[in-house]
């Protein structure tokens, strides 16, 4: 009897240390500036990078939750409002990365950050108020409050339809007035900002800077605000984006950089990998990644589904990839998404990979997505009807020189084509380049109008052959 009660004791002695060493989570509010001069391609470039970074802080912790908020001064495609500072809370805060991605611009025509936070504080708060236009009002945050604010404002430019960093109604240069309702929290809330800003402007990178908390890497100038509790402390978590939000080639570690500073992952498992989408499942890849465990922490397996990005529909893909210490990777066919293909899937999808692994006698699950921060999707299940009826007889990767570019470039082919055709398309699927192509192998491009960004290249020869690349317009 001695000996079973010491052997209970001991087992729940371990289970709570393991609990214990697993740090907890934190609730993230990404806060999407709207304003007037958010063009709808920054709009996406915005969400594709909140969405990215979303991914990273889920896989981080498994205790981390998100709420998407958008803020501006009227609705959407809606001139028929008086200009007055609004946000939009697309849902409570979530664990679930597919539902925390489904979301559209809402707002528009200004932004006002000290005043979204202030109805940001009644959500928080359960307070209504009418200037909360979604039917998610208010937030319940139960964990410690970090706040991520992707935004290209000005300190303060125009009226209500302006542009402002500070307190609409007190904007004194360097006084803790100005910063109002970032104060209140820091102070009260003891909450963490971390600035995500597309402006180069001296006093407005300053005022950014300014609410930025402690951390991070940023080591620059700030506007003085001597009530602020990281007063005087550097560096912060302020992270400029001189040319929008869009990812240049030379950043692909950009978000999991930043989920690493803004996110403790102490005591859980971690997983990441990369896959270059193909866009078909004709067109599948390798994928590979590395995953880390706790100490004293075994691997069961790993899993690999795939999840439809608009509707969230879940489908498996046999997974069996070849492990050398704590790297995988494994090639993928074509007949991989049959039972995907068999159930109907349709639209566009991402890769999951689920980690399964057992410490301190419990199972956990952790979970990671594509690391690639150029892609809204990994496979596009529509593309198996598209191309049917075609045959294709031979399909060839093609050079393309430079690239990244700056938008000239050459598409250098191993044989001259007869006749055919050249088509360039955004991720999108737009068409942004066209050309007729007769007897050569070397075909230049142009897209230096386009915006930076990855484009698809896809030539079609007399003959049904095809040739494809990518294309990183810097």
């Amino acid at each position: 009897m001695k000996k079973t009660f010491l052997f209970f004791l001991m087992t729940f002695l371990l289970s709570w240390s393991t609990s214990k060493a697993q740090v907890g989570g934190n609730d993230y509010i990404i806060m999407l500036d709207n304003g007037a001069s958010t063009t709808d391609q920054g709009f996406i470039d915005m969400k594709r990078g909140a969405v990215k970074l979303i991914e990273q802080l889920i896989a981080c912790n498994r205790r981390n939750r998100v709420a998407v908020v958008h803020y501006g001064a009227g609705k959407y495609n809606d001139t028929s409002g008086i200009y007055t500072p609004i946000i939009y809370i697309e849902s409570d805060f979530i664990g679930d990365q597919f539902i925390a991605q489904n979301f559209d611009r809402r707002l528009d025509f200004g932004d006002h950050l000290n005043e979204a936070l202030g109805l940001v504080s009644n959500a928080l708060d359960g307070t209504w108020n009418g200037d909360i236009i979604s039917t998610q009002t208010t937030l319940s945050n139960s964990q410690p409050l970090k706040v991520v604010v992707f935004t290209d404002a000005e300190r303060n430019t125009g009226a209500l339809d302006g542009s402002y960093l500070v307190n609409y109604l007190n904007t004194t240069l360097n006084a803790p007035a100005a910063f109002k309702n970032v104060l209140a929290f820091k102070i009260d809330r003891q909450a963490q900002f971390t600035m995500i800003h597309a402006n180069t402007n001296t006093s407005a990178v300053q005022a950014a800077a300014s609410i930025a908390s402690s951390g991070g890497s940023y080591m620059g100038s700030l506007e003085t605000n001597v009530d602020d509790p990281d007063y005087g402390i550097w560096p912060r978590q302020y992270y400029n984006r001189p040319i929008g939000f869009g990812m240049l080639s030379s950043e692909m570690e950009y978000w999991k950089d930043m989920a690493g500073t803004i996110c403790n992952s102490s005591g859980w498992g971690t997983v990441n990998f990369r896959y270059e989408p193909g866009e078909c499942i004709s067109h599948a890849s390798g994928i590979g990644g590395t995953y880390n465990l706790p100490p004293g922490a075994t691997l069961v397996h790993l899993r690999l589904e795939i999840g439809n990005i608009a509707t969230g529909d879940i489908h498996p893909i046999p997974f069996n990839p070849t492990i050398v210490g704590n790297s995988f990777n494994t090639g993928l066919q074509p007949s991989d998404f049959d039972y995907a293909v068999n159930a109907g899937a349709t639209g566009k999808y991402k890769f999951r990979i689920i980690m399964v692994y057992n410490y301190g006698g419990v199972t956990y699950n952790t979970y990671s997505w594509n690391n690639y921060p150029y892609f809204d999707y990994d496979i596009d299940m529509d593309c198996t009807l598209k191309t049917a009826p075609k045959e294709i007889t031979k399909e060839t990767i093609v050079k393309l020189t430079p690239n990244p570019t700056e938008g000239v470039f050459k598409v250098m082919l191993d044989s001259e084509i007869q006749s055919g055709q050249m088509e360039i398309k955004d991720l999108n699927g737009n068409t942004v380049f066209s050309k007729a192509i007769r007897k050569t192998k070397e075909i230049e491009a142009d897209i230096i109008r386009q915006l930076q960004g990855v484009y698809l290249i896809r030539i079609t020869s007399g003959n049904n052959e095809i040739y494809s690349g990518k294309i990183i317009k810097k």
